[in-house]
């Protein structure tokens, strides 16, 4: 299936690693050109490679998402390179695992900052690219615990994901008339760095809410976001594709 995205530009935040590197993987097999962000300056050069070696072009950019100044740099950089910025996948973020009684001030604001500001800076820079070419993709990550608040996960890391499906709702409306469409999705337990965190029986816990009982892969919330970011999903907007395994809370 084409999924009409063969050379679109786009931006993933967060891609040296895990869900952001399989998207990256995900759009450059489709033969979209994607810039790979990441504050991991290794990570994300490796996935820029991996990108290369798929054939299409990439780059890497350091960029602090949660940093206004590094978040227009990273778009400025992307077009002057390409022309333009057809897609932004907003996926950076960080999961801290404590008790919300046990959080700080400071934690809070770290937490809110690189999971919900960063969503909102990433996304005002690609419209404002976006608008003038009549077309756009913005799809970004939730999460089960932004659903359901989170059993293992962190109050600050539930709220911000809470946060990002109000953002992406309210996206949506502001948007829609320039062509460009805003999602996200809500990944359940997915096997990443942050669910191998969990201890044996956290793990154990987990699965026995999971009709299907396995973790999901990276590979599989790619696939959903891919699509969500490309010509088959230009009537969906305004959505939180839940991606949970069939865990309903």
């Amino acid at each position: 299936m084409d999924l009409g995205i063969n050379g679109k530009i786009a931006i993933v935040t967060g891609a040296g690693k895990g869900i952001g590197r399989a998207c990256a993987l995900q759009l450059a097999r489709e033969k979209a050109a994607v810039v790979i962000s990441d504050i991991d300056d290794e990570a994300g050069q490796k996935t820029s490679a991996e990108v290369v070696q798929l054939g299409v072009e990439s780059l890497f950019i350091h960029c602090d998402v949660s940093q206004e100044g590094d978040v227009k740099d990273l778009f400025r950089k992307t077009h002057d390179h390409f022309g333009r910025i057809d897609i932004l996948i907003n996926n950076a973020g960080i999961s801290p695992k404590l008790p919300f009684y046990e959080i700080t001030e400071e934690q809070f604001d770290q937490v809110l900052n690189i999971n919900l500001k960063s969503n909102f800076l990433c996304s005002k820079e690609a419209f404002a690219y976006m608008k003038d070419n009549g077309w756009g993709r913005i799809v970004s990550l939730s999460s089960l615990a932004g659903l359901h608040g989170g059993i293992n996960s962190a109050a600050h890391y539930s709220a911000t994901k809470a946060g990002i499906i109000g953002l992406t709702k309210t996206l949506a409306k502001q948007v829609g008339k320039y062509n460009i469409t805003v999602n996200c999705v809500a990944p359940g337990r997915i096997d990443t760095a942050m669910t191998r965190m969990l201890s044996k029986e956290q793990l154990d816990e987990v699965l026995a809410r999971i009709p299907i009982r396995r973790l999901g892969t990276v590979e599989e919330v790619a696939n959903v976001i891919t699509f969500l970011a490309s010509e088959g999903g230009s009537y969906i907007t305004g959505s939180c594709v839940e991606i949970l395994g069939g865990y309903t809370g």
